[in-house]
């Protein structure tokens, strides 16, 4: 646990934190837009088919920790783009996976690793009491905000 501050110095430290976030989010976002012509979010998504294989949607959608619709009109412009394909079964017609193209092998190769990745990752490594402190506390924040209906998919991004 860490000691006591004085409460305008913990503000300060805060409101800094979340500025660094949202920056290195900001950031990011630009130049993989600008340097691969996609957004972070579509990065991500070919990152986690790269690292996974061939992915139902339903399936990328969790590991993305995202709605599926979302994930649907992100693998929507990725194809469109021809990076990745999708491919129905043949046992079951209804079972849609994704795969990356050789295109987008090619790009997933040359490009950084998402930092929503990085963030999932970083999460995923602390002791649950590490974990629910931070949850408590973001949940917190956005009830001080008052941006509990608010719907976001992305950092940044329009998709």
């Amino acid at each position: 646990m860490t000691k006591p501050i004085n409460r305008d110095v913990a503000i300060s430290d805060i409101m800094q934190a979340l500025r660094r976030i949202f920056k290195s989010i900001h950031d990011y976002s630009h130049e993989v837009s600008n340097k691969f012509g996609i957004t972070g979010p579509q990065l991500w998504a070919l990152k986690t088919i790269s690292q996974n294989g061939s992915l139902p949607l339903g399936e990328l959608s969790k590991k993305m920790y995202l709605h599926p619709s979302t994930i649907t009109g992100v693998i929507d412009r990725l194809e469109k783009k021809g990076y990745v394909v999708r491919d129905r079964g043949e046992k079951d017609r209804r079972v849609v996976k994704v795969q990356l193209t050789a295109r987008g092998e090619r790009l997933v190769r040359k490009a950084p690793n998402p930092v929503q990745g990085k963030m999932i990752y970083g999460l995923r490594k602390l002791k649950k009491d590490e974990l629910n402190s931070i949850y408590d506390s973001i949940r917190k924040l956005v009830e001080v905000i008052k941006a509990q209906n608010v719907k976001a998919t992305f950092f940044f991004d329009q998709e």
